[in-house]
């Protein structure tokens, strides 16, 4: 089965991705960049980032999804794919999400929908991993 990571402050949108995902996919989720980071992160296949993440421990200096992508880009020699999520943008707002499109492998407004999120993600590691 293959493995997700899922980088998001918001412990609802952590716990409904996991449970929505988990027929699927193995999905981790963490609610801090540090501990993400600490993480096995060459083992996912994919990691999904919020695109605004507050520091949740004091010694954190707030980074948004697109630092850590960067980051992550950087950091591994081959990176997993890497998807930025975010509530600030919308399915409608297509002029925003294009400006950003060469940061992440994609981009998925939460509003999308559930459905339509998982649909991506498995498209997305097809192209990947064909059967």
């Amino acid at each position: 089965m293959q493995k997700i990571a899922v980088l998001d402050d918001d412990e609802h949108w952590c716990h409904t991705i996991k449970r929505f995902f988990r027929n699927d996919f193995e999905v981790t989720t963490f609610q801090d960049v540090q501990t993400f980071l600490d993480s096995p992160i060459e083992s996912y296949d994919l990691i999904i980032v919020d695109f605004t993440i507050t520091p949740s421990h004091r010694y954190e200096q707030e980074k948004t999804g697109i630092e850590i992508i960067n980051q992550l880009r950087i950091r591994l020699k081959k990176p997993p794919k890497l998807v930025l999520t975010s509530a600030f943008i919308s399915k409608n707002d297509s002029g925003i999400a294009a400006n950003i499109s060469n940061i992440a492998d994609q981009i998925l407004p939460k509003d999308l929908g559930l459905d339509q999120i998982l649909q991506s993600i498995k498209n997305l590691l097809r192209v990947e991993h064909p059967s």
